[in-house]
C-alpha cells in the first residue's frame, strides 16, 4: 500500500511534463502546482514533501520541461531569495530557538510539577479536572503539540479517578492546544504566520505591518475563539453529544507519585515570564526611533513598526537563556540533549515554511493568482470572501491533515487573489485592509478546523496517544463539537459579510453558541 502511494506521487509529478506540453499560458497550467502539492500530502501524508513536489512541478513548467534547467531555476530564483529579508530570517531563527525553549521546559520537569499542581484538585470531580486541563492548556501557550502531549499525559490517570473518559479528555486537550497557540502572539505558529503575512501582502495598496494585521485578524478567527469559548461552557454545563457519552471512564487506577526530588514551578515560570517580556519589551528597544513605553499610543507605533522580526528573537533568546540558568542544577548534563531536541523537532516545520515560501514565489511567476482572483470576482462578492476560503481552508485541511500545509499553500494564494478582487470591485484601501485582515483570520481558523476533524492530523494523533484513547475514538467524539464551532463561524462570517465588523460578529456568534450550548446540555 506504501509503494502504490509513492508511485501515485510520483505519476502526479510525471504529469507536469504533460501539462507543461500542452497547457501552455491555462488556468490547468498555473493551478498544476498547487494541485500536485495537495494530491501529494494525501497520497504520502507528509506536508514537506508534498509542499516539495509543489515546488519541484511549478519549476518544471516555468523550464519549460527541462529537469536541469528546473533545478536551477528554483534554487536560483525561488528558493535561496525566499530565506532573504528580516522576517524570512527571524521566523527561521525565532522558530528553532522556541522549539529549543520548549524541549528545555518539558526536560526540566518544572511543567510537570505545575501541571499535578493544577489539576490536583480535579481528582475527586470532572468539571474540575477538566477545567485544570483547559486552564494547562491556556498556558501552554507556546506549542500547541507540546501543550496536548504534556497535559495528556499527565492527567490520564486523574481523568480515570475523576470518572472522565479518555476521549473527552482528548477533546478538552486537542481543543485547546491548537487554538490558543493559533490565537497566541508568541508561540511556535507565530513565526510562521507573520512571515506568510508578510509575503501574501507584498505589493498590497496599504503599508504592510505583520503583526499588526496579525492582532487586525485574531477577531475575524472566529473558529478558534469559538472553540475556546466553548471547552469550558460544554465542561460547566455537563454536555456531551451522544458519541461522546458511548465512551465511559476507565476504572481508576494508581497514579504516581510525584519524585521527592521535583523542581519547584518557577523553572518553568520565571523562563516564561522572561520569554513574554522580553518580547514585548523588544518592540520599543528595537524601534528604529525613541518609544513612549508610557503611552498607549507608544506602544501601537511599536508593534506597528518593523521591529517585529528583531524583538521576536531577541525575546526567544533572553527565555532561552533563563530555561537553561533555571534547569535543576543535579540535572544540567541532560540541558544540551533537551535544547538540541527541541530544536530539531521544528525542523520539518521550517522545511514546510520555506517550501511555502518558495512556492508563494511561483504562484507569482505563474500568474496564478491572477487566475484565481479572475475566478473569485467572476463568482464570489468580494466580501464573502472570508467565508468561502474558511470552508476551502477547513477542507484542505481536513483531506492533507496539515493545518500548516494549509497555512503555506492557501495563504500566498488567498491574499494576492483577495487583494486583486478587492481593487476591481474598487474597494477602498482600507476596506480592502480589514478584507485582507478578515481572510488572514479565515485561513488560520479553517486551517486548525480541518485538523481538528482529520484523523491523520499531527494533533490529532498526538493528543489520542498522549490521552490513551484510539484516535478514531477521539476524531468521532470531536466532530460534533468542531461542527459547532464551524457552523457558529460560518455565522459570523455571513454577519461580516453584510458589513458587521468582525469583533461584534463574533459576540454574536459566542452568544448564539453560548445559548445552543445550553440547550443542548438542558435536553
Amino acid at each position: 500500500m506504501r509503494n502504490a502511494r509513492w508511485i501515485g506521487a510520483a505519476v502526479l509529478l510525471g504529469a507536469t511534463f504533460a501539462v507543461g506540453a500542452a497547457g501552455g499560458d491555462s488556468l490547468l497550467c498555473a493551478l498544476w502546482p498547487a494541485l500536485v502539492a495537495i494530491g501529494v500530502i494525501v497520497l504520502l501524508k507528509e506536508a514537506a514533501l508534498g509542499l516539495a513536489c509543489g515546488v519541484a512541478a511549478a519549476a518544471l513548467l516555468l523550464a519549460g520541461g527541462d529537469p536541469h534547467k528546473a533545478l536551477r531555476l528554483a534554487l536560483a530564483d525561488h528558493v535561496f531569495p525566499a530565506m532573504q529579508g528580516p522576517w524570512r530570517i527571524g521566523a527561521l531563527v525565532f522558530t528553532l530557538v522556541l522549539g529549543s525553549f520548549a524541549g528545555i521546559l518539558e526536560r526540566s520537569g518544572g511543567f510537570e510539577t505545575l501541571l499535578r499542581k493544577f489539576l490536583s484538585g480535579g481528582r475527586d470531580g470532572a468539571k474540575s479536572l477538566l477545567g485544570g486541563v483547559y486552564g494547562v492548556g491556556l498556558l501552554c501557550f507556546f506549542d500547541g503539540l507540546a501543550s496536548s502531549l504534556l497535559s495528556g499525559r499527565i492527567a490520564r490517570p486523574l481523568a480515570d479517578r475523576a470518572g472522565v473518559s479518555r476521549e473527552r479528555l482528548a477533546w478538552v486537550v486537542d481543543s485547546t492546544g491548537s487554538p490558543v497557540a493559533c490565537v497566541a502572539f508568541i508561540s511556535t505558529w507565530i513565526a510562521t504566520q507573520l512571515s506568510l503575512i508578510e509575503q501574501g501582502l507584498k505589493g498590497a495598496p496599504f503599508k504592510v505591518e505583520p503583526y499588526a494585521m496579525f492582532f487586525q485578524s485574531v477577531p475575524a478567527n472566529a473558529y478558534c475563539l469559538l472553540t475556546l469559548l466553548l471547552v469550558p461552557l460544554a465542561i460547566r454545563s455537563g454536555y456531551q453529544p451522544r458519541a461522546m457519552r458511548c465512551f465511559k471512564a476507565l476504572p481508576p487506577g494508581e497514579i504516581a507519585a510525584a519524585p521527592a526530588d521535583s523542581p519547584r514551578p518557577w523553572v518553568v515560570l520565571l523562563p516564561l515570564t522572561v520569554l513574554v517580556l522580553g518580547i514585548l519589551g523588544g518592540f520599543p528597544l528595537l524601534a528604529g526611533e525613541r518609544i513612549d513605553v508610557f503611552s498607549v499610543e507608544g506602544w501601537k507605533r511599536a508593534f506597528s513598526g518593523d521591529a517585529g522580526p528583531y524583538a521576536l528573537v531577541f525575546g526567544s533568546v533572553a527565555g532561552w537563556i533563563a530555561a537553561m540558568l533555571c534547569f535543576p542544577a543535579k540535572r544540567r548534563d541532560e540541558a544540551a540533549a533537551a535544547a538540541a531536541h527541541g530544536a530539531g523537532s521544528l525542523i520539518p516545520a521550517l522545511v514546510v515554511l520555506i517550501f511555502a515560501w518558495s512556492l508563494g514565489s511561483m504562484f507569482e511567476t505563474l500568474g496564478t493568482t491572477r487566475y484565481i482572483s479572475a475566478l473569485l470576482a467572476g463568482g464570489t462578492p468580494v466580501a464573502w470572501l472570508p467565508l468561502v476560503i474558511f470552508v476551502v481552508g477547513a477542507s484542505m485541511a481536513f483531506i492533507t491533515g496539515s493545518s500548516w500545509g494549509t497555512m503555506g499553500l492557501l495563504i500566498p494564494l488567498a491574499l494576492p487573489a483577495t487583494l486583486a478582487a478587492a481593487s476591481a470591485a474598487g474597494m477602498p484601501v482600507g476596506e480592502s485592509r480589514d478584507l485582507a485582515a478578515m481572510v488572514i483570520g479565515a485561513v488560520f481558523g479553517g486551517a486548525t478546523l480541518g485538523d481538528h476533524c482529520s484523523p491523520f492530523s499531527d494533533t490529532t494523533i498526538v493528543s489520542a496517544l498522549a490521552s490513551g484513547c484510539k484516535t478514531i475514538d477521539h476524531v468521532t467524539t470531536q466532530l460534533p463539537f468542531a461542527g459547532m464551532a464551524a457552523a457558529s463561524a460560518c455565522t459570523a462570517y455571513a454577519m461580516m459579510a453584510v458589513g458587521m465588523a468582525p469583533v461584534l460578529a463574533t459576540l454574536v456568534a459566542a452568544v448564539a453558541l453560548s445559548v445552543w450550548v445550553r440547550v443542548l446540555s438542558r435536553r
